[in-house]
């Protein structure tokens, strides 16, 4: 067993948040109603709003209708979805900048798109295939580059091991987010025709009425462009064939990657904030397979095996370590005895 005197930068990382587009839509929704809110109750206190004949008039002056006005808070609450929805998308189908990289080691956990069901209730948050790979020691430096903090197996030292997390991009997940863009379009003009019946269905007879005219009338908005964002998020999804992380094969097809399997992997090495700012390999460019482990390796899976029994990976040797690198410059002269 090669386990080394080394120990891994593991950092404090946690799982992203299930219904994190819940999150994100709920905060702007909720931005846009308090400036709602905190507008008519100011203005209300000083008498710089008021409602005349069903009419909202500020400084005297005759503005919109409670169906105008219902029409304006929907299209706010539609354009919030429209935004969160588009963050999502581009994230989803951007490689960024990065580096190349090679890594080798064993597959620990192979995570399939749409696979909970937070991204079948939303399409556009959906993410690409994942393989997460206990790394070979040689390439921990690669796992924390730049400092970025690691995902770590909960092995005690020293058969504590890096993972990386590696995305297989997966044109579905591409296509249901666009789609899901289309659809809450679709939805935010819908909406705000919606909106605006409600908001003339309960009238401004009040300051009070009229606030909540608009704030109902940007929640009908706001979920009329989910529930369009999630047909067309599905829409999209349907229309283009599944994928699984696997290798490249000829007429016979590649091999899809399991756990247990020895691969080595090129792709592009970029930081992530929904992997906790760990660097990942976004996306794998090639993939090839070097065999399976054996059945004498113990589970949970550690480098110290893995470096023994997969010494042959498919990366360029790397230079060795110069942990104390000699001072730039001539050598001082040594004093005379």
């Amino acid at each position: 067993m090669a386990c080394i005197a080394r120990r891994p930068r593991c950092g404090a990382l946690d799982e992203p948040i299930a219904l994190e587009p819940i999150t994100d839509i709920g905060a702007a929704l909720g931005i846009i109603a308090a400036i709602i809110a905190g507008l008519a109750a100011v203005g209300g206190a000083i008498g710089a709003v008021t409602v005349v004949g069903g009419v909202i008039t500020v400084g005297g002056v005759a503005i919109v209708g409670a169906a105008g006005g219902g029409a304006i808070s929907g299209a706010l609450g539609g354009i919030a979805v429209i935004i969160v929805v588009g963050v999502f998308v581009a994230d989803r189908c951007t490689q960024g900048d990065g580096l190349p990289e090679c890594v080798a080691g064993v597959v620990n956990e192979v995570v399939e798109s749409f696979d909970d069901a937070g991204s079948n209730l939303f399409p556009f948050a959906a993410m690409h295939d994942r393989v997460d790979l206990v790394l070979k020691s040689r390439f921990w430096d690669s796992a924390e580059d730049g400092g970025a903090p690691t995902f770590c197996t909960a092995e005690e030292i020293p058969r504590r091991s890096e993972i990386l997390r590696c995305y297989f991009f997966d044109a579905q997940v591409c296509n249901a987010a666009k789609g899901a863009l289309i659809g809450a379009g679709v939805g935010a003009v819908a909406g705000v025709f919606l909106a605006a019946a409600a908001a003339a269905a309960i009238g401004c007879a009040t300051v009070i009425f009229c606030l909540l005219a608009l704030l109902i009338a940007l929640i009908i908005a706001a979920v009329t462009a989910l529930v369009c964002a999630f047909a067309g998020g599905q829409i999209g999804r349907a229309a283009t064939p599944a994928s699984s992380p696997s290798t490249p094969g000829g007429s016979g097809g590649g091999h899809t990657l399991a756990v247990g399997d020895y691969v080595t992997l090129h792709g592009n090495l970029r930081r992530r904030e929904h992997d906790n700012n760990a660097n990942t390999l976004w996306w794998v460019s090639s993939a090839s397979l070097s065999g399976h482990v054996s059945d004498s390796i113990p589970r949970p899976f550690s480098y110290c095996e893995v470096d023994d029994e997969f010494d042959q990976d498919g990366c360029a040797p790397l230079p060795p370590r110069n942990p104390d690198p000699e001072p730039e410059g001539d050598p001082e002269p040594e004093p005379p005895k």
